[in-house]
């Protein structure tokens, strides 16, 4: 009997567990409902959900963030955290997430912040009373058009009044396994307590509604003029979006925004638009947008300025009534890395158009499929202007141009951009002293040399007319020291690299030139090996499609080090030779010879180069190889990290044994050769042709600076000079 009654008794105590098992739970009646919502605001900081609970995988927990920005948009959250979709996990992630039970008090309005969950059927919010299940309210972000309004956490309020005293809870479902805004951004639940904190909630509401949704767009096709052309609003105000999501309010940044750590786009005003925002807008979105229709006047003409554009994307003039494209204007003079992002103003002549309504189109056709750059930077649309306009701009941007100081520390892209202005074709003949002819950069042997016979090949304009008065005007000998006279019989004892100064002169108007003069006290060394003159002068480039700048090839810079993580390029002196700076392709190769010299002293020699596609040829002076050597550190991994073995641009010393060939006449060409591996650039430095004895190769290294993050500080390492292989 008694043991009847314990196995009635326990059987009693499982009973009654699994009622209460059973009863726990969001939804059930055995729940002792919270007085408020528990954690509504996410705020918690202990790295796990706190009053919520999540099935599946789409709401992880690293997804509640504080981040004011997502995507570049501003999120506008409530105190310090809230959960981000995108944070949460892949965006083809689904599950849910649901609140502890709580009682709904107050006046029963509840308010909270939603953003993205573009698929209003499989991404939204539901107030569900406990026991029952039914659902009271069902919220979608019906705000989200993916254009405009996208990640914003934007406020909603939800009007539960008539069920306050119910216990409910809250289930935020992602049912979306898409990839375009399919997830959900939440933050700031909350039980209004009394009518003044709805009007509130709903005051700022729309407040968003206003700052982040579509504007109105009116036009007027008989005005002359566009709105915002130069998107000095901070917004797309005048202009309406015609297909897809690369144009959109997220790329309108400001002008002093750096593109690539130290990167200007040198545009006009305070605000520009930038398809890519250093990686905020996906490269592989496509869309087009207009601006106003309006009525074209003045003569005719129209400029803007363009950036990137890379195949695929293009500003257009279009007609009013019937769509067509009239006149289309791609970036042709893009190049990689001289002119990526850099604004560019151009010019179309549209006058057999005058009278007619049109508009101007900007278009993002690639989806980066053909390689990156997939889209386009613009600012600055002027339309109806006249000749006399034309001309006063075309003058005015030379001179902003000439006047800049602020160039990029990596890339001489103030250079190259200069030289963009200088050549570009006009519609209206440029109103400005400009040289449209360059003296070249010489090698001379030490000794008295007529400085003034160099400048053959100097040329300048002024509009339509030639200018003829062009002369040598100072000439900086390698010490420091100026000399203003005495130009056909100069004093070039010093070996070094004398800078020629030459002047044109027009009417009380001047504009001055340079080329560098090499000096050469023997020839056992090639002229110019450390590239200390600034330039190339004293080499010749072999290849088609290198950037020319005021006459001479670009490619030399001043930077010791690169991106912002200061990887260093082991440069020796002030300059070395850059890869990123030749105006050619990644994917392109190119050469650049050497002066004969007379192989002496040890016959060994050195080059310092990096980069994948580096080589270095050597030829006796008839062209016959007799010596091939190749990089072989290149290594794209542990970045930015070359003391870890990395290696990228940064560029060792090479030693190469030529003893056989002593006493012989012979040139270098230093070669960026084709490759499949990533960095197909080449990096070259300190060409050294003498060495009385043989370096020490195995005792020899180079120090630098390591690359770092912004975390790290930087550690001194050091880089082994090697005794290059002959593959020849």
């Amino acid at each position: 009997m008694k043991n009847k009654l314990t196995r009635a008794i326990a059987l009693l105590l499982v009973l009654c567990l699994g009622l209460a098992l059973a009863a726990c739970g969001n939804g059930s009646d055995g729940d002792k409902p919270a007085d408020d919502i528990v954690n509504g605001d996410f705020e918690d900081t202990s790295g796990k959900w706190v009053g919520w609970t999540k099935e599946d995988a789409a709401f992880n927990v690293r997804g509640l963030v504080g981040d004011e920005k997502i995507n570049g948009v501003p999120m506008e959250k409530t105190g310090n955290q809230y959960f981000a979709g995108t944070k949460g996990g892949n965006p083809a992630m689904k599950g849910t997430l649901t609140s502890d039970v709580f009682k709904l008090g107050g006046n029963g309005f509840i308010t909270f912040k939603m953003g993205a969950g573009l698929n209003q059927d499989k991404c939204y919010v539901e107030f569900i009373e406990s026991g029952s299940d039914t659902v009271l309210a069902k919220v979608a972000n019906t705000d989200c058009d993916g254009l405009f309004i996208t990640e914003h956490l934007i406020t909603k309020v939800v009007d539960l009044s008539a069920h306050v005293g119910k216990s409910i809870y809250i289930k935020i479902t992602d049912n979306d396994d898409g990839s375009d805004l399919a997830w959900v951004n939440v933050d700031a639940f909350k039980v209004c307590k009394d009518d003044a904190e709805v009007a509130a909630a709903q005051t700022e509401r729309q407040k968003q509604l206003d700052t982040y949704g579509e504007k109105p767009f009116e036009e007027d096709p008989a005005a002359t003029t566009i709105v915002n052309g130069g998107f000095e609003t901070g917004d797309l105000t005048g202009w309406k979006t015609l297909e897809g999501k690369a144009i959109t309010v997220a790329g309108v940044v400001p002008t002093s925004q750096y593109y690539w750590t130290d990167r200007s786009v040198y545009g006009e005003g305070n605000y520009y638009f930038d398809g890519n925002n250093n990686g905020a807008t996906a490269e592989n979105l496509t869309g087009a947008i207009r601006s106003q229709k309006f009525t074209l006047g003045g003569d005719g003409f129209i400029t803007f300025m363009m950036g990137c554009g890379n195949g695929g994307s293009y500003v257009a003039l279009c007609d009013g009534e019937t769509d067509e494209e009239l006149i289309k204007v791609e970036n042709t003079y893009f190049s990689d890395p001289a002119l990526a992002l850099t604004l560019l103003r151009m010019y179309m002549d549209a006058s057999q158009y005058i009278g007619k309504v049109v508009y101007l189109k900007v278009v993002d056709a690639n989806d980066g499929s053909s390689g990156g750059f997939a889209f386009i930077c613009v600012d600055d649309f002027r339309v109806s202007l006249t000749r006399d306009e034309v001309a006063a701009l075309e003058v005015e941007q030379m001179e902003k141009i000439q006047n800049e100081t602020y160039t990029s520390a990596s890339y001489d892209d103030l250079t190259t951009l200069r030289n963009y202005y200088a050549s570009y074709p006009y519609p209206v003949p440029l109103q400005s002293l400009t040289f449209t002819g360059y003296a070249q950069n010489a090698v001379v042997d030490c000794g008295t040399v007529d400085v003034a016979a160099l400048l053959t090949g100097a040329a300048a304009s002024f509009g339509s007319d030639t200018v003829t008065d062009i002369a040598v005007t100072r000439v900086t000998a390698p010490d420091g020291t100026e000399l203003t006279a005495g130009f056909d019989a100069l004093d070039m004892t010093a070996p070094g690299a004398y800078t020629v100064t030459y002047t044109a002169s027009y009417e009380g108007k001047t504009a001055d030139a340079s080329f560098t003069v090499i000096a050469m006290a023997d020839r056992n060394s090639v002229a110019n090996g450390g590239f200390e003159s600034g330039n190339l002068a004293g080499w010749t480039v072999l290849t088609d499609g290198w950037s020319i700048v005021d006459g001479n090839p670009t490619g030399v810079i001043s930077a010791a080090t690169y991106w912002g993580e200061e990887l260093p390029y082991n440069q020796a002196g002030n300059y070395h030779l850059d890869g990123f700076n030749t105006g050619i392709e990644e994917a392109g190769t190119w050469q650049v010879r050497s002066t004969n010299f007379t192989l002496a002293g040890s016959g060994f020699i050195s080059v310092r180069m990096g980069g994948s596609a580096s080589a270095v040829r050597v030829y006796t002076a008839d062209g016959t190889e007799i010596g091939y050597y190749k990089q072989n550190r290149f290594n794209d991994a542990n970045f930015p990290h070359v003391g870890q073995g990395g290696a990228w641009g940064d560029m060792a010393t090479y030693v190469m044994d030529l003893s056989g060939h002593i006493g012989e006449e012979l040139y270098i060409v230093l070669c960026d050769e084709e490759v499949t591996t990533p960095w197909a650039h080449g990096f070259f430095d300190e060409v050294v042709t003498y060495y009385e004895t043989a370096p020490d190769v195995a005792s020899m290294a180079d120090t630098v600076m390591d690359g770092h993050t912004a975390e790290e500080q930087p550690v001194e390492i050091q880089i082994p000079w090697q005794l290059a292989q002959n593959l020849k």
